[in-house]
C-alpha cells in the first residue's frame, strides 16, 4: 500500500488522498528539511508549481556562499518546513477535508513523541485542483501552520519560503 500511494499516481483522487501520499512520499524519502533535488523531483507531482518553484528557489538560498566573514547561519539549514514543529512530528493522521469554493483545506494532526511531554498540533494543507475534467487531481499550494508555541513555524510554508528566513519564529 505505502508503494503504490508513493508511486505518483495522483488522477482521479480526493484531496485526503494527495495529502496522504504527500506525507507518505516525504517519509519514505526521509525529507525533514528543504528538500534536496531528488527529494523535490519525488515530492513534485502533489505539489503546484508554484510551491515546487519557491522550494527549489529556498534550496539555491541555503547554498549560496555567505558573504566572507559573515557570521550568518545560511536560511533554511535545519529544521522541517512541512510542519509547525521545527524538530518535525513523530506520528500523523488527516482529518477532515473541508471545501472552500475551489479549493480544499486538510486538517493534518501531527505528534513528536521525541519532545517530552509528547507535542501535539494541527496544521492544514491547502490544496487547489490541477487539470480540468476527468483527468484532473489536487496539488498542495500552501501548508498553514497551526503552531501556539514560541519556536514553532508561524504563518504558512509559503510565507516562510517568500521570507528567506527559514528558521523558526
Amino acid at each position: 500500500m505505502l508503494a503504490a500511494a508513493a508511486c505518483g499516481k495522483t488522477k482521479n483522487v480526493t484531496p485526503a488522498d494527495v495529502a496522504l501520499q504527500f506525507y507518505v512520499t516525504l517519509e519514505l524519502g526521509g525529507v525533514r528539511e528543504v528538500p534536496e533535488p531528488r527529494a523535490l523531483v519525488a515530492i513534485e507531482p502533489y505539489l503546484t508549481p508554484e510551491l515546487a518553484g519557491e522550494l527549489r528557489a529556498a534550496r539555491v538560498r541555503r547554498d549560496a556562499p555567505l558573504p566572507p566573514g559573515s557570521t550568518d547561519k545560511p536560511p533554511f539549514t535545519d529544521g522541517n518546513p512541512f510542519s509547525s514543529l521545527f524538530e518535525g512530528h513523530s506520528t500523523y493522521r488527516l482529518g477532515a477535508t473541508a471545501m472552500r469554493g475551489d479549493s480544499a483545506l486538510v486538517t493534518v494532526s501531527f505528534t513528536n513523541t521525541e519532545q517530552k511531554p509528547a507535542v501535539e498540533w494541527k496544521d492544514t494543507l491547502l490544496l487547489l485542483p490541477s487539470g480540468a475534467g476527468a483527468s484532473g487531481t489536487w496539488r498542495v499550494a500552501d501548508i498553514r501552520y497551526g503552531s501556539t508555541w514560541e519556536f514553532g513555524y508561524r504563518g504558512s510554508l509559503r510565507a516562510v519560503l517568500q521570507s528567506g528566513l527559514g528558521t523558526a519564529r
